[in-house]
């Protein structure tokens, strides 16, 4: 929309407000809907579902009106809050800005979220035309609206008396009151072609998923189909859930951006409401070209790793981690431009972490993952598409490395069978930078039952220069919010990403549109909490005190960065070490060399007779038995598994040193 289109709106608006009315437009009961506030925090409307009223008060900055009323009702938001009535703000003013409600809110003293409505959407389909008007809605009535109108007029306290009357159970005795507030300047949307402006919006954001074959749950690649599944979608796009994007839009843009922009979220929930019909005469849908699903979406790689057998996950139960160790099987050294996991079954897949195990002359240079804690090598999780790596960037990967799979599965409630793959892209020359990806954490951390909003916050300190190219929050069921602050020193803070309303479903890595250049001292801060409430409807247990652990019952506070360095060629060349003392140096471990020797990690010692008894420290019998790259360890009441690689044993990621 022109300026010059706006400012007319805007007078016209000013103009009308000049004769206070009553609108017939105000629906019997409010819908579900989540918005961003004004302090870049998210809120869903039915999340609110425990509070005996929710008042919602139209608002705009550069309406008098609103700056009068605001005082007042940040009074009455304190009188009311013992009795636990919430209060929202909602603008949807066309050139309001964060920042200047914000501001505004500051020197008013509000404290309750004003919510940024940029479509403009849930505004009208509230009857809401006008600023300076309030809404109040009883979730414990199937969300009806009992009062619409003024907070006060004339010196009468319109909005007390129908809070009072409805929190005492009695019908709100005028429901409906003159208001005066300035009109919403409305963008007006014409006429919409299916063909021309809807489709192409469903093509881009929606079929890519849900078309045959695709990772959508149902297909939407005909009009027929997005007539029938309309409500659905728009109930979806209103909360948020879809597109699977929850990056803030105020903190930069990203690469491979699943959002709509403002303008196609306002067109397409129009066009829904409207009863999603097709007012053209063929359906270009029928005629997108949809590309069918490639097995490798980055092409055929130049190198694959496997599963060693396939991993059969039982229909029920709670499965600890299964930790899978893969030689390379490379005789070069080589740079990766690329990796792309490929999940056998992603269904079973909770998801993966890739970690990796240098040779022992290139240990000095071994990632330090801590199992996924301090970062990983690759990655299969939700929601995350295959991108190669930024350009003139790789990862090393020696020859005689062993790759290890830590793969979390979910049960289904049947029977499933996994056979994961990774697929390895190679550069033909070394790339000028090496790439990592670490992670900022902390799981020093004690949820309280119920607590709607635990904050919790991690850091991470760059030692040297670095080029920053993404970031993705890692948490379980009961994240809620993230969000990476950069504070450069002698410098400004820069929110790199804000996720409001984190998504357990979906942790891509966010890829910044423009690189970063982060110099060293820069500390990023991690900021979030965790919503251990029973209006979370993810939450396993809202009764329970919840700590750190890898099962999605329990929780992480990760926040994970993609950088890079200049490439060292001394850094990534091969050390010496004294072969001599590595007791059974270069001899693989095998069923038959095992017997007979001890092995040590930390405060454990592994005695391995020849027989296949097993002593642990000396004490606890037990058996072991090896089976490929798997060494399986029983002892009474518990088995687990340590990964082997050529003349090395693991535990996860920590070797063990052989003693005897």
């Amino acid at each position: 929309m022109s300026p010059n289109r706006l400012s007319l709106l805007m007078l016209a608006g000013v103009l009308m407000a000049l004769s206070p009315s009553i609108h017939a437009s105000t629906p019997e009961r409010a819908e579900n809907f989540r918005l961003n506030c004004h302090t870049d925090r998210s809120w869903e409307l039915y999340r609110l579902s425990s509070a005996p009223a929710i008042v919602v008060y139209t608002h705009a900055t550069e309406c008098d009106s609103v700056a009068a009323t605001l005082p007042k009702l940040a009074e009455m938001q304190q009188m009311f809050e013992p009795t636990g009535t919430r209060f929202i703000g909602l603008n949807a003013w066309p050139t309001d800005e964060r920042s200047g409600v914000r501001e505004q809110a500051e020197a008013h003293g509000i404290d309750f979220p004003i919510l940024m409505d940029v479509t403009q959407r849930i505004t009208a389909s509230l009857g809401l035309t006008e600023t300076n008007r309030c809404l109040v809605i009883d979730p414990q009535k199937d969300w009806a609206i009992v009062y619409d109108g003024p907070v006060e007029s004339d010196g009468i306290n319109y909005l007390f008396d129908a809070l009072a009357e409805n929190l005492a159970g009695e019908p709100v005795t005028k429901p409906q009151r003159a208001t005066a507030g300035t009109p919403y300047p409305m963008v007006e949307l014409g006429d919409l072609s299916y063909a021309h402006d809807i489709a192409p919006i469903l093509a881009e954001k929606c079929v890519t998923c849900h078309r045959p074959g695709g990772i959508g749950p149902f297909s939407l690649a005909r009009h027929r189909r997005v007539e029938g599944w309309a409500p659905m979608m728009r109930e979806t796009i209103r909360t948020q859930r879809m597109p699977p994007w929850h990056a803030d839009a105020e903190f930069g843009d990203f690469e491979a951006s699943l959002a709509m922009t403002v303008e196609e979220e306002r067109m397409l929930l129009a066009w829904l409401e409207d009863g999603a019909v097709n007012n053209s005469d063929f359906d270009p849908l029928e005629e997108y070209d949809i590309e069918e699903e490639r097995l490798w979406v980055l092409g055929e790689p130049d190198h694959i790793l496997e599963m060693p057998q396939e991993e059969h996950i039982p229909a029920q139960g709670i499965f600890e981690y299964r930790y899978i160790y893969i030689p390379t099987g490379l005789t070069e050294d080589k740079w990766l431009r690329a990796i792309e996991v490929q999940a056998g079954t992603p269904a079973v897949v909770h998801h993966a972490l890739m970690f990796v195990i240098y040779p022992r002359e290139y240990r000095h240079v071994q990632p330090r993952a801590r199992l996924g804690l301090s970062g990983y090598f690759a990655s299969f999780l939700p929601g995350a598409d295959a991108i190669p790596y930024p350009e003139d960037t790789g990862q090393f990967l020696p020859a005689g490395s062993t790759i290890v799979f830590q793969m979390h599965y979910s049960a289904t409630g049947k029977e499933e069978v996994d056979f994961t793959r990774m697929g390895l892209h190679f550069h033909d020359e070394a790339p000028a930078r090496a790439l990592t990806i670490t992670g900022a954490h902390n799981n020093r951390f004690r949820i309280p039952p119920h607590a709607e909003d635990h904050p919790h916050r991690a850091w991470y300190e760059f030692e040297e220069d670095v080029r920053l190219y993404g970031a993705s929050p890692h948490m379980h069921f009961r994240g809620s919010r993230f969000r990476f602050d950069a504070h450069i020193p002698d410098g400004p803070v820069k929110t790199l990403l804000n996720v409001p309303y984190y998504e357990f479903d979906w942790q891509p890595m966010y890829h910044f549109a423009e690189t970063l250049e982060i110099p060293a001292g820069t500390r990023v801060e991690c900021t979030g909490a965790f919503d251990n409430s029973a209006l979370n409807p993810y939450n396993p247990d809202p009764t329970t005190w919840v700590g750190f652990g890898e099962q999605s019952f329990q929780e992480m506070f990760i926040g994970y960065l993609m950088y890079s360095v200049p490439r060292d060629d001394e850094h990534y060349s091969p050390r010496d070490f004294n072969r001599e003392e590595i007791l059974g140096y270069g001899e693989p471990v095998t069923a038959e060399t095992l017997g007979g020797t001890a092995w040590r990690v930390s405060n454990w010692e592994f005695a391995f007779h020849e027989d296949g008894t097993l002593q642990v420290n000396g004490l606890i019998p037990g058996t072991w038995s090896i089976d490929g790259s798997r060494l399986r360890l029983e002892a009474p009441g518990s088995t687990f598994d340590l990964g082997i690689s050529h003349d090395r044993i693991f535990v996860r990621t920590d070797e063990l040193r052989r003693v005897r």
